[in-house]
């Protein structure tokens, strides 16, 4: 161990006031083969921790290496293990933590892991210690010069053991995933559930399979097959592109399904269960939002004729309905780049989804065209849709697949379902559906300090926080801490297109993972950020 850089800082500045640690902001030192270098000093021992960086070599094969999300995935998940056995209280405030965001099973690109080449380089939150806000010199060396490269090169040395066991589980897993999802648009498919998944989870918050699940098994009449890269072959039920309504009584797993599909827009790992459930990238869960706010979204096509000439070309309100809110998450997607929805009618406005024939005579005046009536042609512009439902006819008559779930098993009943529907004379809607009007982004709030706590965003200038929960595709920590650093960057995009200033903020946050001094960053789609900011109170859009 070398004696200058870090070391001979600590030592210069040992019982000193706590602010003296700024002086190791960009100080490294190499330790056993591992760089260390502190990239961000916390003001107090209070305060966020500091920001320590560890680049070394990977010892690892071509093959291994010319993964770099799949390793970074599972090195970052050892260390995130390593990091909380090692850390440990040293003195006052978060003096001695160790840590990052807790991942999700999700396999996501991180700020906290990034293999580049054959280098890795690990960003980790550092407590340094003190007492009494006085330097703990011995104790911040042994953290940062023992036991951080330590805990590094312990995980690097089981990356090398592994390489042939679980490292290359991992790689194979995403190989695996990448490939069929690659292939859902050769085969005509928008998501694919492979047999023996296990969909349950073990709690409503919980990412662990629940025990005694009943495995998922294909319907025969979807039962697709895919030759992977990885030399085997696997089976599952394939979702056709254009309309599919997932039937059947509650408590039978018809929610379970869908919300297992739209986890599969990212990789899982193994043992989650979900492995081979995979969705296409701009796939969208979407749920009424009572009271959200909306700018200048064209709901015409779905909301119409409203009272007083409300003008729904460029519907803006700050108190949406459940119905309303819907219409609008579903232009927003399209404008954003979503071609495939999940609707499921217990958190959907019914009256959005579908509307009993037999009932209409009685109101002579119609504000709403359903998704029943709009699915055929919403289809023909290449928007696919999953529907859960029960049993409603008009979702059934417009249906190109209808899976049954019983007992958590799918069962392909669209013969059944056409004649039902031919037999109580339900015909298919046939309303036009027009993609929404492409609006410019005019102004956005500036938030000073944003910050997302469960599921809402939250900042002094809001004067109430923003709902963000119904994004049920944001699975972890560093995933809402990158919508922060978009809500801060807002200014950046104004007077762009809302989707070439989604796609600019995507490109943001791909970069921030890749350089910026933090470990607290995950990918999120350009999806999620329209997400985020078409619900911003301040957000003014127009159309050209």
């Amino acid at each position: 161990m070398s004696g200058a850089g870090i070391g001979a800082v600590l030592r210069r500045i040992d019982g000193r006031g706590y602010k003296a640690y700024r002086e190791l902001l960009g100080v490294s030192e190499r330790v056993r083969g591992v760089v260390v270098r502190v990239v961000r000093v916390q003001g107090d021992p209070y305060a966020p921790p500091s920001v320590v960086e560890l680049r070394a070599r990977l010892r690892l094969g071509r093959f291994t290496l010319s993964y770099p999300v799949a390793v970074a995935d599972w090195i970052y998940r050892r260390l995130y293990r390593v990091l909380r056995s090692s850390s440990r209280r040293l003195g006052e405030g978060r003096s001695g933590f160790l840590g990052l965001p807790r991942p999700s099973n999700a396999m996501l690109r991180r700020s906290g892991v990034v293999v580049e080449g054959e280098y890795v380089r690990m960003r980790v939150w550092v407590g340094l210690p003190s007492r009494r806000r006085r330097i703990l010199g011995d104790a911040a060396r042994e953290l940062l010069l023992e036991v951080l490269p330590g805990a590094a090169l312990r995980v690097l040395e089981e990356a090398v053991r592994e390489e042939g066991a679980s490292l290359r589980r991992h790689i194979d897993a995403w190989r695996e995933q990448e490939y069929i999802r690659s292939m859902l648009p050769r085969r005509g498919l928008v998501a694919f559930v492979g047999d023996g998944s296990i969909l349950p989870r073990r709690c409503g918050g919980c990412e662990e399979p629940a025990e005694d699940a009943v495995p998922f098994e294909s319907p025969p009449s979807m039962r697709v097959e895919f030759s992977l890269p990885t030399g085997r072959s696997v089976t599952g039920m394939g979702v056709p592109e254009g309309v599919t309504v997932i039937a059947g009584s509650a408590f039978h797993g018809k929610s379970t399904l869908v919300q297992a599909i739209a986890a599969g827009v990212y990789n899982h790992v193994p043992g989650d269960g979900r492995e081979l459930v995979v969705s296409r990238r701009d796939t969208l869960y979407i749920q009424s939002e009572d009271g959200r706010f909306i700018s200048c979204v064209d709901v015409s096509p779905m909301v119409h004729d409203l009272p007083r000439g409300v003008d729904t070309t460029c519907f803006t309100t700050s108190d949406a309905s459940g119905a309303t809110s819907l219409a609008a998450s579903i232009q927003e997607a399209v404008e954003a780049g979503a071609r495939v929805f999940i609707l499921d009618e217990d958190t959907s406005a019914t009256n959005m989804l579908y509307i009993d024939e037999r009932g209409k005579p009685l109101t002579r005046r119609h504000t709403i065209t359903p998704v029943s009536e709009l699915a055929a042609s919403m289809k023909e512009k290449g928007i696919s849709l999953i529907i859960v439902s029960t049993s409603s006819a008009p979702l059934l008559a417009v249906a190109d697949r209808v899976v049954v779930m019983e007992d958590y098993r799918p069962r392909d009943a669209t013969s059944e379902a056409k004649e039902l529907v031919r037999r109580h004379g339900v015909t298919p809607g046939k309303a036009p559906y027009r993609e929404p009007r492409p609006r410019i982004l005019e102004a956005a709030p500036s938030l000073e300090k944003p910050r997302i706590r469960a599921g809402r965003l939250e900042d002094k200038r809001l004067q109430v926080p923003v709902p963000l929960e119904a994004d049920i595709q944001v699975y972890e920590e560093a995933q809402y801490h990158s919508l922060e650093a978009v809500a801060r960057r807002l200014a950046e995009v104004r007077g762009l297109y809302v989707r070439e200033a989604v796609e600019r903020l995507e490109e943001l946050v791909a970069s921030l993972i890749s350089r910026a001094p933090t470990p607290a960053l995950a990918e999120v789609r350009g999806i999620d950020i329209a997400f985020m900011l078409n619900r911003l109170p301040g957000l003014r859009t127009r159309h050209p």
